[in-house]
């Protein structure tokens, strides 16, 4: 009798960790039979739907690079950046051997969009450019829950700079962002400030009660915030054929 618990829990137990692994192996949706574009949030216009698969497809046939737009209801509990990774990884998005694929992650609930970029597109798309295309052409229209237009309009000049990465002419109209190692983003440049002054204070505070006090305590860092449809660019996934 014992040995036949023994034999069913073995049993039950292989059986639960491959499930486990078989759940977290296929841990989000499987993308819709369009790939470059998954709706499932359903927030994209029909019209606003098809120009965005189009450009997509035609990238992809001209470059082998892919961009893939995805709206979700809610992260459940996972950061943005982690989830629109995984998502790219699990799906295979980009040549497994070129690391080219880009993920678009819209989640309504939690009202965050990030843009995750495989190895092979970081030069053509740093942090710094992705984080200037959201607040340049989409999130004025992510703000008033226009999610249809700011995806659109994101997913354009995204496409648009893997053309010219690539050699390619991008489409007409279409303004080219510079990306200047120089330039120093509004977050960076208060983090800057708020250190000097920090450090002003300390020395002002050495200089004037250095003398009366043998040791003081120094507690801090630099400023921090996120949320509300910020951007990110990172990581490395590949494998979908298109």
């Amino acid at each position: 009798m014992n040995k036949i618990f023994k034999q069913a829990a073995a049993v039950l137990l292989t059986a639960t960790v491959f499930t486990l692994s078989v759940f977290a192996a296929n841990k989000y949706s499987e993308p819709t039979s369009r790939f470059f574009v998954n709706d499932f949030a359903d927030v994209i216009d029909n019209a606003d739907e098809e120009e965005i698969f189009s450009r997509a497809a035609a990238l992809n046939d001209k470059t082998t690079a892919q961009v893939v737009t995805v709206t979700v209801k809610s992260l459940n509990g996972e950061e943005p950046a982690d989830y629109a990774l995984n998502l790219g990884r699990q799906w295979g998005v980009g040549q497994k051997d070129k690391d080219n694929g880009v993920v678009i992650l819209l989640s309504t609930a939690e009202r965050q969009i990030y843009i995750a970029v495989g190895g092979g597109l970081e030069g053509a798309l740093p942090d710094s450019k992705t984080g200037r295309i959201i607040d340049d052409y989409g999130l004025s229209y992510l703000k008033e829950n226009n999610f249809s237009k700011g995806l659109l309009e994101i997913s354009r000049a995204v496409i648009n700079e893997v053309y010219i990465e690539y050699g390619e002419e991008p489409e007409e109209g279409y303004t080219p962002i510079e990306d200047s190692e120089t330039e120093v983003d509004p977050y960076t440049a208060k983090v800057a400030v708020s250190w000097i002054l920090l450090l002003a204070l300390v020395f002002f505070y050495l200089l004037i009660f250095g003398r009366r006090h043998r040791r003081f305590f120094w507690f801090g860092g630099p400023p921090h915030g996120g949320g509300g449809f910020g951007g990110f660019s990172g990581g490395g996934f590949g494998g979908h054929s298109g």
